[in-house]
């Protein structure tokens, strides 16, 4: 009786490990593709920055328009990696 319920426990063991282990590496792989896509709107900001330095094209508006959006999308992708930067100073 207990060899046998050894084994089951065993065997909900190795299969619950074995499901953790790749529920974290397909969350590991989206974490890296949302930094990826913050650091593309990034780049994109400045560049559009850049462009626009005397701020003819962020006061229009329909390039307002979407300054604005860009910036909001790059605020949203900022808070969501912050704790983690923060936590991480705190550590060193």
């Amino acid at each position: 009786m207990w060899i046998t319920l050894s084994i089951i426990f065993f065997l909900i063991s190795v299969v619950a490990s074995t499901l953790l282990f790749y529920s974290l590496k397909r969350i590991t792989q989206y974490e890296e593709l949302i930094l990826q896509i913050q650091q593309v709107i990034k780049f994109s900001t400045d560049k559009m920055k850049l462009v626009d330095s005397k701020g003819h094209y962020e006061s229009d508006d329909e390039t307002g328009f979407f300054f604005e959006q860009l910036k909001q999308i790059q605020l949203s992708l900022d808070g969501i990696f912050e704790e983690e930067t923060q936590n991480a100073k705190k550590e060193n």
